[in-house]
């Protein structure tokens, strides 16, 4: 794992609750999602600016955090998960990507990506 030193930023990990719908189906609800806090080092990889229709800024973040959440349980980071920091919420890009030592699953890199207006 990561020393935690070395990873100044806390992070919550969401993952959506599930609901039933009109049609008796389960669905994602992210009305109450579960929390999970975690340390980590996150870092803008691009940025963009959409104005074709609208004014959006689109970036592209990096999220570097060990498999436990910050009481040691294991970090629950799908790519159906979102991820909230300093004020914004990022959408994980696909599935988080694992980077192991010979002996263990060592920390998780995440892609994640945010949308403005």
């Amino acid at each position: 794992m990561i020393d935690e030193a070395v990873l100044p930023h806390l992070v919550d990990v969401l993952t959506a609750g599930t609901r039933t719908d009109r049609y008796g189906n389960e669905v994602e609800d992210w009305a109450s999602p579960s929390r999970q806090s975690a340390r980590a080092w996150m870092q803008q990889q691009t940025s963009a600016e959409e104005t074709d229709q609208r004014n959006a800024q689109i970036g592209e973040w990096t999220l570097i955090c060990n498999p436990v959440d910050v009481d040691g349980n294991p970090l629950a980071v799908t790519g159906a998960s979102r991820v909230e920091w300093n004020s914004s919420t990022f959408e994980v890009a696909g599935p988080a990507g694992p980077a192991w030592s010979p002996e263990e699953l060592h920390h998780y890199e995440v892609r994640l990506r945010v949308v403005e207006g």
